[in-house]
């Protein structure tokens, strides 16, 4: 599966919207929708609020990327 590439310019407002929309799908074949929801209900279980917990994923996610080497997402 290829990424698409952006469409808009990197200061235009869309843009966080088209990276998510380009990455999403071959994010989600790549990693375990049963496991991150698993930690995700763990987190809301010990009392982390919904968005504290999706703004947890997306930073660890990014922090993966880095050490892969992928610099900032």
């Amino acid at each position: 599966m290829r990424i698409a590439s952006p469409r808009s310019a990197e200061d235009d407002e869309q843009r966080e919207a088209e990276w998510r929309e380009a990455l999403r799908d071959q994010f989600l074949d790549k990693v375990s929708s049963k496991e991150m929801y698993a930690i995700a209900q763990d987190a809301l279980a010990a009392g982390w609020g919904l968005q504290e917990v999706q703004r947890a994923i997306d930073a660890l996610v990014e922090d993966k990327a880095r050490e892969a080497g992928a610099g900032s997402c």
